[in-house]
């Protein structure tokens, strides 16, 4: 059973929330850009996700240099985080206390943090297998987006199942825009190849359904603009920037749905 991680005990000093926002805008832009449309109030937690999230990406490194460390120091990371969400562990890393903080104040459910996690350690060990790939897109693109969701006050169930959805479809169109260079990368790519990909990415869509949203869950759900982009273009973008067409469909949907 998940230990309760205590609300009387003294967090260490927080990363500022500028460093955090500027740390985000260079390793994440398209989730920092979306971000930037929430409201005040819950932004610089939601930055703090994105952080978290990529810092887990990070613990997956050491895989692509078997030779050196393999998988094992991946899952000895990636443990650490699991115990410091789970409150058995200080959060003496520069990022945790941020994540435990939004914890405590029920920003974020902690059991859709673990998921976040646990798709990263299903990636140390992949499985050749479109089912298991599905799921670890929905624990994590899904659940990360799931968990923005929640930041908004967002508690129907079947709503935060359409946002998972909308998560998963981001990273099957990030992955189908960067697919040469992630075919590098030894990340865990999706068994079906670039094609069906596309296919299974628009199925995420398709299930999200972001017209149908309440405006919360359409402000939760702007990567799935971004999503809808990608898919619709081919590969050949890998590697390069953001174009203003895609920020401007960006922020129009933010203002329609505020």
């Amino acid at each position: 059973m998940t230990a309760a991680i205590q609300k009387n005990k003294t967090l260490p000093a927080m990363l500022p929330e500028r460093e955090v926002e500027e740390r985000v805008r260079k390793v994440d832009p398209d989730r920092a850009l979306c971000a930037r449309f929430l409201p005040d109030a819950v932004r610089a937690d939601v930055f703090g996700l994105i952080a978290f999230h990529d810092e887990l990406v990070r613990a997956l490194a050491p895989a692509r240099s078997a030779a050196v460390a393999g998988p094992m120091a991946g899952f000895i990371k990636l443990q650490w985080w699991r115990e410091v969400l789970e409150g058995t562990r200080a959060p003496d890393h520069e990022l945790a206390p941020l994540m435990v903080s939004a914890i405590r104040k029920g920003t974020f459910q902690q059991a859709t943090l673990l998921r976040v996690l646990e798709a990263r350690e299903a990636e140390l060990s992949p499985e050749p297998d479109e089912a298991a790939w599905r799921t670890m897109m929905r624990n994590g693109a899904g659940a990360l987006q799931r968990a923005v969701g929640e930041a908004l006050g967002m508690q129907d169930e079947a709503l935060l199942v359409r946002l998972e959805a909308v998560g998963a479809a981001y990273g099957a169109g990030a992955m189908a825009r960067h697919w040469p260079k992630l075919q590098q990368s030894g990340r865990y790519l999706f068994p079906g190849g670039e094609a069906a990909l596309q296919q299974v990415g628009h199925a995420f869509l398709a299930e999200a359904d972001v017209r149908s949203l309440p405006r919360k869950g359409r402000l939760a759900a702007l990567p799935a603009i971004l999503a809808a982009r990608d898919l619709a273009r081919n590969s050949g973008q890998a590697g390069q920037p953001r174009g203003i067409g895609d920020r401007l469909a960006v922020m129009m949907a933010a203002l329609k749905a505020r």
